[in-house]
């Protein structure tokens, strides 16, 4: 017998190991293997779903994220809005104070100008009456201290001046 011709014995034998093989496979070790494929498949599905929910939830984060952002937004202009009308108003408050302070400070110097102008012409004046009675005085050739000093002569010229430079100055 050869190897194309093989025992009936062996060829029975062979059949039935080659049946027991086919069973054991067939019934235990495909079942495992396609038990083992599906969960594989499974858990590669439920790891698609969980990262496609997630994906989801990523998105729903960042609209949300966006949307506090642009809230944010808002709110920092108008706070800013608010500074800025809150800064003019204390600008001009400022402003308004300066302006205050600044007319009182003119008025006060009119009034200390207007009295340091009148001492000094009242000094003026009896510096002038003393000056024109010691030129008169030397005109004349004798003192006129006496005739000045009892009567107002220095005082009523000084006030004829003053009347005819404002009748001057009015025409």
């Amino acid at each position: 017998m050869g190897p194309l011709t093989p025992d009936g014995a062996e060829l029975v034998v062979a059949v039935i190991c080659f049946a027991l093989v086919f069973l054991i496979v067939g019934k235990v070790l495909i079942p495992r293997i396609a038990r083992t494929l599906d969960e594989r498949h499974e858990k590669l599905e439920g790891g698609f779903d969980h990262a496609d929910g997630l994906r989801e939830e990523a998105a729903d984060l960042a609209r949300q994220i966006a949307k506090e952002n642009a809230e944010g937004r808002r709110e920092a202009a108008r706070v800013r809005q608010e500074l800025i009308e809150e800064g003019a108003e204390s600008i001009a408050e400022s402003r308004a104070e300066a302006q205050r302070v600044r007319d009182e400070l003119v008025v006060s110097g009119h009034n200390a100008i207007a009295e340091e102008r009148a001492l000094a012409e009242a000094a003026l004046h009896a510096e002038l009456g003393m000056i024109a009675t010691e030129l008169a005085g030397k005109i004349v050739g004798e003192s006129l201290g006496d005739f000045v000093a009892s009567g107002d002569t220095v005082e009523r010229f000084l006030a004829e001046a003053e009347t005819r430079k404002s009748a001057n100055s009015a025409s």
